[in-house]
């Protein structure tokens, strides 16, 4: 279910490999059929993971120096040093570091949005995300939804022997200025729709990193922006940045209750009655 650059193939031939899952082989899709893309942080769960396991620090560690992180180094430094911090300095391991990621709540509605898209035979549902690998299996898992997705993107991550967690990045870009340079959606995107198996694609998102992804979508497929949020934001402005480089369709939705009005009776869900 889990996919991983090629690039880091080689270091997943360590005994931890089996930790993944391998990328499903998008080609043997049937014709016709629908792909759903999904954000994870702020689209499915409510809160970002990374700020949500940050949290098992003592206070005087979550001071600015180390957000200062996020700006400068990016995501993937930032939970990277949370994680070593929590091991080496807390010994706080992996089981602590899952339950705390299990404890964040879903976006309200949005379960039921993912099972009913799960449902409908003709949908392959997939997560892009710059999360990890650790995180989404532990919340999928606790919620029971983890054999719904065809396959996630995102950064793959071991908890070794010792119970420390870490995480690597899915890829090495250093062209996209609206992804980070350890993963870029658009990139994943445009694979799965080159891929010739999906006559339509939906991808729901609330980042500018989910800009990237939704540029990727062509005339007929839509892109679901989630209100309040950095994307919505962004594209409101005056100058409304990246509005023009849209081909898909655009629908905005403030919680899972409000998406699941907006997709139902269309192709994406199965009717009401289910």
């Amino acid at each position: 279910m889990f996919a991983i650059s090629s690039k880091y193939l080689q270091i997943l031939s360590r005994p931890f490999r089996r930790r993944f899952c391998q990328r499903c082989d998008i080609s043997s899709a049937t014709g016709g059929r629908i792909l759903a893309a999904i954000d994870f942080d702020k689209t499915i769960v409510q809160q970002d993971s990374y700020l949500v396991v940050s949290q098992l620090l003592p206070s005087a560690q979550r001071a600015k120096e180390l957000q200062k992180l996020i700006p400068k180094c990016g995501w993937l430094n930032f939970i990277s040093r949370v994680l070593a911090e929590l091991h080496g300095e807390h010994k706080i391991c992996s089981p602590a570091v899952g339950k705390c990621v299990r404890r964040m709540e879903a976006v309200p509605g949005m379960l039921r949005v993912l099972r009913r898209l799960a449902i409908n035979p003709a949908v392959d549902l997939c997560i892009v995300s710059d999360a990890n690998s650790f995180f989404i299996s532990e919340w999928l898992t606790e919620y029971g939804i983890e054999d719904i997705f065809a396959s996630v993107y995102t950064n793959p991550a071991i908890v070794q022997t010792d119970g420390e967690v870490l995480v690597l990045p899915y890829d090495e870009q250093p062209d996209c200025d609206l992804c980070p340079e350890n993963l870029c959606k658009g990139a994943v995107m445009q694979e799965l729709i080159f891929s010739g198996s999906y006559d339509r694609v939906i991808y729901i998102g609330d980042s500018c990193n989910d800009l990237c992804a939704m540029q990727q979508l062509r005339e007929g497929d839509v892109g679901c922006i989630r209100r309040g949020y950095e994307l919505h934001e962004e594209m409101s402005t005056a100058d409304g940045h990246g509005k023009s480089m849209l081909s898909c369709s655009i629908i905005t939705w403030r919680d899972g209750h409000e998406l699941e009005e907006r997709l139902t009776g269309s192709e994406w869900m199965v009717r009401p009655g289910y």
